[in-house]
């Protein structure tokens, strides 16, 4: 079972990307997010917490370029994080 289903993304000056989830993460070591160009697969661990699609080649340009991303955990009826919340690493994965 997800953990969630979608996700958004803060963009800053360069290349700077954070991901904002709605959700806590549980708890894992290391977290990892593989990516293809319109693909996002969550991980906390070995286990998949969160699949989903998403646009823009400007996200996948930008996480692509990572070798981790910050993520902010921003459940519903919480107040938005300060800072980023945690880290995970990035698993570009590219088509053959």
């Amino acid at each position: 079972m997800a953990v969630f289903d979608k996700c958004n993304f803060l963009l800053g000056q360069g290349s700077a990307i954070v991901i904002v989830i709605p959700a806590h993460l549980p708890e894992a070591e290391t977290y990892t997010i593989a990516i293809t160009s319109d693909h996002l697969n969550f991980k906390a661990g070995h286990e998949s917490i969160a699949e989903m699609a998403y646009q823009g080649e400007e996200i996948y340009k930008r996480l692509a370029d990572c070798t981790q991303v910050g993520i902010m955990e921003y459940p519903p009826g919480e107040d938005f994080p300060p800072c980023i919340t945690n880290v995970a690493y990035i698993e570009v994965r590219r088509a053959l």
